[in-house]
């Protein structure tokens, strides 16, 4: 059809996107915006005027609602390319005529069933690999959460398939063998959703495959006391018995065994090959990933496929936000090293843990490789032998985020040039020779605008810009710091603005507000300023590394030394 010739696409899962030919046009305001999506949520259906004008206004609709509504769509008819032929008029209302492939709603949809039926096939790294697509494809709410409440039950509906996608991507992920370097993305879920079973049943088991029995059972402890709390309920049957299995250590609870895989030929020379079935472990990309332009630039020129950097590296004091950074730089690599993406948790600076040893990390990473546990070897030096081998023919990128010093780092850099390994650390590690560096501090004031703008909405902040300001600075304009006080917003939505800054600004109530169950922006600086008293030879925490603009954030606790 015609709007498929101009390359026309609508983006409905998040902010309202129109594209020609990957550029956006302007659709006017808030009217045309609502009226739009959800013509474009019932595409193939007739929306009657009656039903767009309540989702217009709502119960408060004017005596000119209809009017409105038709002059809205004129106008969104002479906006759009070949209007007339894609908003087309029936008797009872309006109708939406677009193809399957030009919205994101129906793309999510195909992924998610293209999934299904991979894995009712036993094709369980394509099915991941159809979720992934298809979660990559949400920006946020629908219209960011300020539809009014016709699209907001909506985008409720549209949320609980989300959420049923990113459970099942976290089963098949768990089914492939990954345990540790999956346990804070499921966490960073089940707190978001903390009465979702499913999510604590597989961070459960996550954690118990990870070594990490005592940590499971008080994940389940935690979610006893909150149903009996909140609902007045007990666990499901299903997690009350995974909780009976992890505490007897039971056996049905080891990772699958997972067929042995034959070593992939060298990559030729063109690099034209891209195997089917590669693994990938890297994280959730966060769709609302806001500034670092320059820095990310860096890491994609030097990223590149044959161009000599095997190790490139980013530091920066803790909550800067370095491994959001990478690991949206690995998503955009990806290409360039079709034989896997590995990501993991080298737990350098992890509060109440020990840095991951290079023994364990190749256990990890041969298992992401699809290597059964019985085939790996239990004596370190051929373990390390034994991943060598399994690199050197294959052309991997390789994320190892979190390290503590160049020591856990040189035994898991693959031998052959082809691979490329991106580091995150707190400090800069002088003895990782051949690596290229960059540092990441605080945001500046803008991007720390646009970040607020994008998790809050447009209309949130623009009701308070000035509130907003003195948000971004009593956050010292740390990523960290932000996404907690917008997390803390988003949970209360009659929170204003200036309400949440004048209880940041009470004694000692900064770093209270500033944290979650997983994260807490006092620990996170507390742990950069250590490092910096222990850098040594080998390793440089400069003071650009725990910028100036975070004393805001540190001053209550300082003041109680």
């Amino acid at each position: 059809m015609g709007a498929e010739r101009r390359g026309l696409r609508f983006n409905v899962l998040g902010s309202l996107e129109c594209l020609v030919d990957g550029h956006r046009i302007k659709l006017g305001g808030p009217l045309q915006e609502r009226i739009l999506t959800s013509l474009l949520l019932e595409s193939g259906r007739t929306v009657s005027i009656d039903r767009l004008a309540e989702t217009a206004w709502g119960e408060s609709a004017p005596d000119t609602a209809k009017q409105q509504v038709r002059k809205a769509i004129a106008d969104l008819r002479r906006r759009i390319p070949e209007g007339p032929a894609l908003i087309v008029t029936e008797d009872a209302g309006y109708r939406v005529s677009v193809e399957p492939l030009q919205v994101d709603l129906h793309l999510f949809s195909r992924h998610v069933q293209k999934a299904t039926s991979d894995r009712s096939e036993g094709e369980f790294s394509a099915a991941a690999g159809e979720l992934r697509k298809a979660l990559e494809l949400w920006r946020g709410p629908v219209l960011n959460g300020t539809g009014g409440p016709v699209l907001g039950a909506a985008s409720t509906v549209l949320e609980e398939r989300r959420l049923a996608a990113v459970e099942e991507l976290f089963a098949l992920r768990l089914q492939l063998g990954e345990d540790s370097g999956i346990v804070s993305e499921i966490r960073e879920f089940a707190d978001a959703y903390p009465l979702r079973e499913g999510l604590r049943a597989q961070l459960m088991l996550a954690l118990y495959r990870a070594g990490r029995q005592a940590e499971a059972l008080h994940e389940y402890a935690a979610m006893r006391d909150l149903l009996a709390e909140e609902l007045g309920i007990s666990p499901c049957p299903d997690l009350a018995g995974l909780f009976e299995k992890i505490l007897r250590a039971s056996p049905e609870l080891d990772t699958p065994a997972q067929a042995p895989s034959a070593p992939s030929p060298r990559p030729s020379e063109d690099g034209a090959r891209a195997p089917e079935n590669a693994p990938c472990t890297l994280p959730y990309e966060l769709p609302d990933f806001t500034g670092r332009h320059l820095e990310l630039r860096f890491l994609l020129d030097r990223g590149q496929a044959g161009e000599g950097a095997r190790i490139v590296a980013v530091d920066g004091m803790g909550g800067a936000g370095k491994t959001t950074l990478i690991v949206r730089a690995a998503h955009r690599l990806a290409a360039s090293y079709p034989d896997g993406q590995l990501y993991i948790d080298l737990r350098g600076f992890t509060p109440g843990e020990q840095p991951l040893a290079p023994e364990e990390a190749t256990r990890i990473l041969l298992r992401s490789l699809g290597t059964p546990d019985s085939a790996i070897p239990d004596d370190t030096e051929n373990r390390l032998a034994m991943w060598q081998a399994a690199s050197a023919s294959r052309r991997l990128l390789l994320v190892l985020d979190n390290a503590a010093e160049a020591a856990q780092i040189r035994p898991l850099l693959p031998v052959t040039s082809a691979c490329l390994v991106l580091v995150a650390s707190r400090c800069r590690l002088l003895d990782l020779d051949g690596a290229h560096w960059i540092s990441v501090g605080t945001l500046a004031p803008q991007d720390s605008a646009e970040l607020l703008t994008r998790t809050l909405g447009e209309e949130r902040v623009a009701a308070d810009p000035e509130a907003a300001k003195s948000l971004a600075t009593l956050c010292g304009h740390l990523p960290l710091a932000l996404r907690i006080a917008t997390a803390r917003l988003h949970n209360r939505p009659r929170w204003t603005l200036q309400y949440f800054v004048d209880r940041l600004r009470e004694e000692d109530a900064l770093l209270t507000e500033l944290r979650s169950t997983e994260r807490s922006v006092a620990t996170t600086i507390q742990l950069s300023y250590e490092a910096l008293g222990r850098s040594t030879a080998g390793r440089s925490c400069s003071s650009e590394c725990t910028p100036g603009r975070t004393s805001t954030l540190m001053r209550p606790r300082l003041s109680r030394a």
